[in-house]
C-alpha cells in the first residue's frame, strides 16, 4: 500500500489548510453588504466606548448576545476587506477545532481535514446567513469558533493534567473565555455548557480531582449564559416575535418545526454515525472506547431541541452551532473505522473523492453566480452615487436577476423591492441615504 512520508503529509495538510482559505476569502470577498449590515448607522461611533454604549442599549431593548454583537459592529465599523481576511481566518479555525477534537486521527490527517471541510460547506446551515454575510457570520460562525474553543481548551487540559504548570493562571483564563463562551448564542452556548459538564463528570468518575481551574470554566460559562438569557431586551424581542398560538400549541408547534430541521440537516450524518457505530460494536468495540460521538450527537441534538422556548419564527440559521456538533460527531465515526476494514475504507476514502467532485462543481457554479450579483450590486451602487451627485433623492433602480440565487447568497431575501415602503427598500434607502427607493426586474430596467 502507498503511503507518504510524514514530512510530505505535513506538506499537503498545510497546503490543504491555505487552499480551505483561498478557497472561503473568495466567497468572501463576493458576499455585499445585505440586511442589517447596511442598517447599521456606524457614524455614530467615534471609539470603542461610543460601540459598548450602544450595545448596552441593544442589550436592554433586543437581544443579550453583547459578545457577538459588539464584535459584529467593530467589524462594520471597518473596511469589508479586513472582514473578509477575519471570517476567512475564523472559518479555517473552526475546521482546525473540529480536527482537534477527532480521537484516532493520523498525525497531519490530510482526508480527514478535507472531510471537515467539505461536510461544513455542504451540511453547514443556511452557509450564506451564518458564514458569509457578515452580521450572520458574526452571530454564527463566530460564535462557534469562541463555544469550539472554550469546548476544546477544556477537554485538552483535562487529558494533558501532568503538563499543566500556571494552574491559578489558567484559572483566570478559563473564567474570562467561559464567560464569552457562555454569553455567545442561546442554544449553541447551551450545547457547549452542555459538553463541558459532561467532560468533566466522566474525568470526575475516571480520577476522583478537582481542580480551580475546572470549576472557574464551568462557572464561567454558566455566568455568560446567565447574563444572556437574562437580557431585558430578549423579553421586548420575544414578544414582538411571538406568533398567534401561544401556550401548549405554540410549543407543539415549535416541536414539529425542530423535527422537520434535525431531519433535514442532521439525519445523513446521524444514520452515517450510527451504521459505524453499530458495526464497530458489533465487531467487539467496547461502548466505552467509542462513546464519543454520542456525546457530541447528543449536544448538538439538544441544541437544537432548546429552540423549543424561541419564538415561533426562529430562522433555520439558528440550527447552525447544533449541526456543527452533529458534524464533529459523524466525522469522529468515520476516523473510528480501522484501516483493515477494507469494505469501510474504500467507502470512505472514495466518498471523500466523489464527495471532492460533486463540492467542485458546485463551488464553481455558485460562485459565478456570486460573481454575477456582486457585479449587479455595483452596478447599482455606483447609479445611485451618480444620481445622488445630480440631487436625485427618490431612485428606481434594478433588482438583482432571480436567476443568480444560491444558498451562498442572503440578498435575496433583503433586496431592494418593487414597493418603496418594503422592508427591502428601508435597508438601501437608509445605507444610500436617500428619500426613496424602489426596485424594478432588471429585465424592465432598459425603460428606466
Amino acid at each position: 500500500m502507498f503511503t507518504l512520508s510524514d514530512k510530505m503529509r505535513k506538506r499537503i495538510f498545510y497546503l490543504a489548510v491555505v487552499i480551505s482559505f483561498v478557497a472561503i476569502y473568495v466567497y468572501n470577498v463576493l458576499t455585499p453588504l445585505v440586511s442589517d449590515d447596511l442598517a447599521l448607522d456606524t457614524s455614530k461611533f467615534h471609539t470603542v466606548w461610543d460601540i459598548l454604549k450602544d450595545e448596552y442599549h441593544n442589550y436592554m431593548n433586543w437581544n443579550g448576545r453583547s459578545v457577538l454583537q459588539f464584535i459584529m459592529k467593530c467589524f462594520l465599523c471597518g473596511p469589508k476587506w479586513f472582514f473578509n481576511i477575519c471570517n476567512s481566518a475564523c472559518f479555517v479555525y473552526v475546521t482546525l477545532l473540529i480536527y482537534w477534537n477527532i480521537e484516532r486521527r493520523k498525525r497531519y490527517d490530510i482526508v480527514l481535514f478535507t472531510l471537515i471541510n467539505l461536510m461544513l460547506w455542504h451540511f453547514g446551515v443556511a452557509f450564506g446567513q451564518t458564514v458569509l454575510w457578515m452580521s450572520g457570520a458574526c452571530n454564527y460562525l463566530w460564535g462557534v469558533m469562541i463555544i469550539l474553543s472554550m469546548v476544546t481548551l477544556y477537554r485538552y487540559k483535562l487529558a494533558h493534567q501532568d503538563t499543566i504548570k500556571y494552574t491559578k493562571l489558567l484559572a483566570v483564563g478559563m473564567l474570562i473565555l467561559g464567560v464569552l463562551s457562555g454569553w455567545c448564542n442561546e442554544n449553541t452556548s447551551g450545547g457547549g455548557l452542555l459538553l463541558v459538564l459532561v467532560f468533566f463528570l466522566i474525568y470526575y468518575m475516571q480520577n476522583k480531582k478537582i481542580k480551580p481551574w475546572m470549576i472557574t470554566g464551568i462557572a464561567g460559562m454558566v455566568i455568560g449564559l446567565t447574563v444572556m438569557v437574562l437580557a431585558p431586551g430578549n423579553r421586548a424581542r420575544a414578544t414582538l416575535m411571538s406568533g398567534e398560538n401561544e401556550g401548549i400549541m405554540r410549543y407543539l408547534g415549535q416541536f414539529l418545526k425542530i423535527n422537520q430541521a434535525v431531519y433535514t440537516y442532521m439525519f445523513i450524518m446521524l444514520v452515517i454515525m450510527v451504521v459505524i457505530l453499530v458495526y464497530l460494536y458489533l465487531k467487539g468495540e467496547k461502548l466505552s472506547q467509542i462513546y464519543m460521538p454520542l456525546i457530541f450527537a447528543g449536544a448538538g441534538i439538544a441544541t437544537a431541541y432548546a429552540l423549543i422556548v424561541a419564538p415561533p419564527d426562529t430562522m433555520d440559521r439558528a440550527y447552525f452551532g447544533a449541526v456543527v456538533f452533529v458534524t464533529i460527531a459523524c466525522i469522529q465515526a468515520i476516523a473510528y473505522i480501522p484501516e483493515k476494514e477494507v469494505l469501510f475504507c474504500t467507502l470512505k476514502y472514495a466518498g471523500v473523492i466523489c464527495f471532492m467532485a460533486y463540492m467542485f462543481f458546485s463551488y464553481c457554479e455558485n460562485g459565478a453566480n456570486l460573481m454575477r450579483i456582486m457585479r449587479e450590486v455595483e452596478e447599482r451602487d455606483a447609479y445611485v452615487e451618480e444620481q445622488k451627485a445630480q440631487g436625485n433623492y427618490d431612485l428606481v433602480v434594478p433588482m438583482i436577476r432571480p436567476q443568480f440565487d444560491n444558498k451562498y447568497t442572503f440578498i435575496y431575501l433583503n433586496d431592494v423591492e418593487e414597493t418603496s415602503d418594503g422592508w427591502g427598500s428601508y435597508l438601501y434607502k437608509t445605507y444610500y441615504g436617500l428619500d426613496s427607493i424602489r426596485g424594478v426586474p432588471r429585465e424592465e430596467w432598459t425603460e428606466y
